[in-house]
Parts: C-alpha cells; sequence; structure tokens
C-alpha cells in the first residue's frame, strides 16, 4: 500500500491540467486575480514551445509556457507555470533562467520588444509549507508588480469548495478539491461523491484528464486487485463517456472505503499483537514458562523467547 507518491509523479500530474486553455485562464483570473486578467482576450490563450535553448545548446523544459493578449493590445505577453510537489529553493533562479532563456529565443526570432513573461508556481504539497522568497527582479510595463514575482497558488490553503461550479466544463477546481486530501482516502471518497455531478457533466476531454489525474494519484494507493478494477473501470468511462462517470466514482470511492478499512484493521491488529505482548512480559517476569505463555497468549514461542532475552539484557 503506497501512502504518499514519488515527486515526479505529481509534478508530472499537474502539468497536463495546465495544457488546457481554460484551466490557464481559470488560475490567473480566479485563483490568483491579477488585475489585468480580466482584460485577456480569451480566445488568444494558446500554448507555446516549452523546449527553450540555452548558450550551451542544452535544452530546458519548463512544466507549461503559454501565450495570451490583452483586449487593447496586440502584443503577446506568457505565462509560464512551474508545478511543484515539494519545496523548491532554487526556484526564482529557475523561472528567471527560463525567462531568459524565452527572451533570447525572441530575440533570435527578431521581436522589436520583448514580451512580458508572467512566472507561477502551483505548489501541492500537504507536509512543508512554501517558504522560497517571489520576489525575482522588478519592473515592466503594465506588469511591473507582477512580472518579477511568481504568484504563489498553495493547493492546501485553496477555498477550493468555493471555486467548485456544477456548470463550469473546467477540470482545476475538481483536482484542487480532491489534492487537498490525497493522503486521506475516507475524505477523498467523500469528495469524489460531492462532485460526481460535475463530472458527469464534463465534456469527453476533461473526463480523458481526469482519468489521467486519478491514475496517478488514486491508482497507486490502491491494491494490485483493486488496480485491476480501477483499469477495468476507467475502460468503461472511455466507452462509455460520461455516462459512466457514476459508476467510476461509486466505485472508485468503494474502493478507497476498502483501503481505509484495510488500514484500520491493520491497525486493531498490531494494537492487539502489541497488547498480547505486554501480558507476556509481565508472565515471564512472573516466571511462567515460555510453554505456557505461548498457550495463554497465542504468541509464536520464537517471539516469546525474543522478549525473554530482551527483558534480560
Amino acid at each position: 500500500m503506497q501512502n504518499s507518491l514519488p515527486p515526479h509523479e505529481h509534478d508530472s500530474t499537474f502539468k497536463f491540467l495546465f495544457e488546457n486553455p481554460r484551466d490557464i485562464l481559470f488560475l490567473i483570473k480566479d485563483v490568483i486575480g491579477y488585475s489585468w486578467a480580466k482584460d485577456i482576450q480569451e480566445d488568444s490563450i494558446e500554448l507555446a514551445d516549452k523546449e527553450l535553448v540555452g548558450e550551451d545548446f542544452l535544452q530546458r523544459r519548463a512544466d507549461v509556457v503559454a501565450k495570451a493578449k490583452l483586449k487593447d493590445r496586440e502584443v503577446y505577453f506568457y505565462i509560464i507555470i512551474e508545478n511543484q510537489s515539494t519545496v523548491a529553493k532554487d526556484m526564482p533562479e529557475r523561472l528567471l533562467r527560463y525567462m531568459i532563456l524565452l527572451w533570447a529565443k525572441k530575440i533570435r526570432e527578431g521581436a522589436e520588444k520583448l514580451p512580458a513573461i508572467i512566472p507561477i508556481v502551483t505548489y501541492n504539497g500537504l507536509e512543508k509549507e512554501w517558504d522560497v522568497e517571489q520576489e525575482i527582479i522588478s519592473e515592466f510595463d503594465v506588469f511591473k508588480n507582477d512580472i518579477f514575482r511568481y504568484a504563489l497558488v498553495n493547493i492546501s490553503k485553496l477555498d477550493a469548495k468555493a471555486f467548485l461550479c456544477e456548470e463550469d466544463d473546467v477540470l482545476s477546481p475538481v483536482v484542487f478539491y480532491l489534492e487537498q486530501v490525497r493522503d486521506d482516502t475516507q475524505e477523498l471518497a467523500r469528495r469524489l461523491k460531492e462532485v460526481e455531478a460535475q463530472l458527469r457533466k464534463f465534456s469527453s476531454s476533461n473526463i480523458e484528464r481526469f482519468l489521467i489525474w486519478a491514475g496517478n494519484v488514486i491508482r497507486p494507493r490502491l491494491t494490485k486487485e483493486d488496480k485491476e478494477e480501477f483499469d477495468r473501470l476507467v475502460e468503461r468511462v472511455k466507452q462509455g463517456g460520461a455516462g459512466k462517470m457514476g459508476e467510476f466514482v461509486s466505485n472508485i470511492s468503494r474502493l478507497l472505503d476498502e483501503v481505509q478499512m484495510k488500514k484500520f484493521n491493520e491497525g486493531k491488529l498490531e494494537g492487539k499483537i502489541e497488547g498480547k505482548e505486554e501480558v507476556a512480559k509481565k508472565l515471564i517476569k512472573k516466571g511462567f514458562s515460555d510453554e505456557d505463555i505461548a498457550e495463554l497468549t497465542e504468541l509464536d514461542i520464537e517471539r516469546i523467547r525474543k522478549l525473554r532475552k530482551e527483558l534480560i539484557n
């Protein structure tokens, strides 16, 4: 059973999330609330090349690079989104490196004016607070308060439920809401049921992306047999579309509940064994034989002999 995922799995899980213009708009307009976000031309948002080549001719790859226009401007500005599940002390330098490489690329392409670049970090870590300085440099036209200071979206601190809306075909609010409790299988199962109605109204594209998230976050927490059932449920959704999401959520919630019950039973068994060992120690001190203690406590005789040796030492 796996309680936490390797950092690279979470990072890769979030990379696909913001490869959708509507999710990018949601992030910068609704979550961060940039003052200029209301003036973005929604249909101008598009993904840009993430591959950035340095002077050493080595490729560096940002998680997400997008470009967009404001309604009263012809020039594109760029958004770099870096996804983190662990605290990265080098984040300001990393973002600045991406920005410089992107500007260098625009210069090579003959740009007369360098575009503004807005750096954003999404952090979905639950165990440690983000404590890295957000200031990078300062000042750049209308974006001077934001361009060299990345916005931090700390998923665990968001009032994610406030962003949920059954009528919106946007994946981010649902993923944020579920990510906050990914290590609590009981609450994760409950929240899955809570967002079921919204999942059933998702477009096929967002359903496919949700299944990717579930495969990266929920599936690793299941037993081998349950993973096989998970895969069968995913295939049914892929074949049946939104109409199968109710069945998917119901069964995945059941599997998560079974995970929680197994953890509970394992804890009870562990506690029961510890209780028997305490009784065995008392009987050893009273002079009972190993055989009699084994019969009274139902502990393995080898374990009793080990306990006796520990007490003597």
